[in-house]
């Protein structure tokens, strides 16, 4: 089974998640610039200027739950407006090249890890 772990953040920790990724063995990930929508979008606030950041990860069953930890401890400073931490269990993951499906428990980590 593979699993897709989302995490939206502040800016401030981008250099602390891409260490928590390389610590937990993961080897592909993307982050890209997110901007704020909804109800708290136009709140003038000590986050509404902050820039947010998405990762987002796919990676074998049997990683879940660690890097999720790792990732929680190391956004967690008890404010809120930090972000949100999703986990997307068990989605269908194919490779463009072979149109195969993948289904490797130790996708995307390294195995020496």
């Amino acid at each position: 089974m593979i699993d897709k772990i989302s995490v939206i953040f502040q800016d401030q920790k981008l250099e602390d998640i891409e260490s928590v990724l390389a610590e937990e063995g993961v080897r592909n990930f993307t982050i890209y610039q997110a901007q704020r929508r909804g109800s708290h979008a136009n709140l003038i606030d000590t986050h509404a200027l902050n820039t947010h950041y998405q990762l987002d990860v796919f990676i074998g069953h049997s990683h879940t739950q660690s890097l999720v930890g790792a990732l929680l401890d190391t956004l967690c400073v008890s404010q809120e407006g930090n972000g949100v931490t999703s986990v997307i269990e068990n989605v269908l993951l194919f490779d463009n090249n072979t149109k195969n499906q993948i289904s490797n428990p130790s996708y995307n980590h390294k195995l020496d890890v």
